[in-house]
């Protein structure tokens, strides 16, 4: 234990004047108490102070005032910890754009919850995870951030799809998981990559068998999100200025779009990662963790050592013994 305030330990010298002030009302309390006696009917009713309870408040002066000196001198313990240290990860998060994800049926919209809830979910990602990728993808794929420890960049992207009001038609997860797949063939740290595909599930594309193959040739899990409910819904598209309309068909009526798992099960099966439905948005953020932390490979264990402050416990011992001593007098 070290004492940051040292200099502080010259209020002990307090302790000695509160003993002799207590000594001398001892003795002078001793002496009215022979002098002038009680008669014994009357001792219930008599406010002096027996013996006793004087070598209390003795004793809780002195507490309290040793407290408040210790507290004063800062007093600091070594802590040491045991922390586990895991093996470096990339996340690849593979981010369904389609029309579809316009949606209102998750609030305010699939794709906005999704992009807000990978916000939530990076802001407060483990340690494990070095950096971070963005794939966007409809009926093409773009990636949007490559591996990047910048979560600021990564935030600038999903606040540009937020805004961006175009309508992308079609999906192709397949070209969309060997974009992302190439994206790691050129990455030139070769840290476990852990990839997270965020979907409605509706896939258009003819590409998915070709893309799971390479995938598990290269072992590589797809961990996969859904996100949407089980009713039929309109698509809504946001027109000039903060206006709204409903996607409609050749015949004006509106087009329809329906939450699918069979595709999102499909691939996590075969890749052998996860598949996590969320049907409100609320539950995403802790999911996409749950399944970042359940790839962590432990790789060792680091002992670190800090201090401790502990004035806080003389604080407390000091306003105890200062109430008892309140309640006494």
């Amino acid at each position: 234990m070290r004492l940051l305030r040292p200099d502080m330990l010259e209020w002990l010298l307090i302790l000695p004047a509160l003993v002799a002030g207590w000594m001398i009302q001892n003795h002078y309390l001793r002496r009215v108490s022979h002098a002038s006696p009680i008669a014994p009917r009357f001792l219930a009713l008599s406010r002096r102070t027996r013996a006793r309870t004087r070598a209390v408040v003795l004793a809780t002066a002195v507490t309290c005032a040793s407290a408040m000196v210790f507290a004063l001198a800062r007093p600091q313990v070594i802590v040491a910890a045991r922390n586990p240290e895991f093996e470096r990860q990339d996340l690849i998060i593979v981010l369904d754009r389609s029309v579809s994800m316009r949606a209102p049926d998750i609030a305010p919209s699939r794709l906005v919850r999704a992009t807000s809830e990978i916000r939530n979910f990076l802001r407060h990602r483990p340690d494990a995870i070095d950096r971070v990728a963005l794939v966007g993808f409809a009926d093409s794929s773009l990636v949007l951030s490559y591996p990047t420890a910048d979560m600021g960049s990564l935030f600038f992207y999903l606040d540009w799809i937020d805004d961006d009001a175009s309508p992308l038609f079609g999906t192709n997860m397949g070209g969309a998981l060997v974009k992302a797949l190439a994206l790691v063939n050129t990455d030139q740290r070769k840290t476990q990559k852990l990839f997270l595909l965020i979907s409605d599930g509706e896939d258009l594309g003819a590409e998915l068998d070709t893309a799971l193959s390479m995938l598990r040739a290269a072992r590589i899990r797809v961990h996969c999100v859904g996100i949407g409910s089980d009713a039929p819904v309109p698509i809504r598209l946001r027109t000039s200025g903060s206006g709204e309309s409903i996607l409609l068909d050749e015949e004006n009526r509106p087009i329809m779009t329906q939450f699918s798992e069979s595709t999102l099960r499909r691939i996590a099966e075969t890749t052998g990662g996860r598949y996590v439905r969320s049907s409100t948005g609320s539950e995403m953020a802790a999911a996409i963790n749950t399944i970042v932390r359940g790839e962590r490979k432990l790789v060792g264990w680091k002992t670190t050592t800090d201090y401790r402050d502990l004035y806080g416990a003389g604080l407390t011992v000091a306003l105890v013994a200062g109430a008892v001593l309140w309640l006494i007098l």
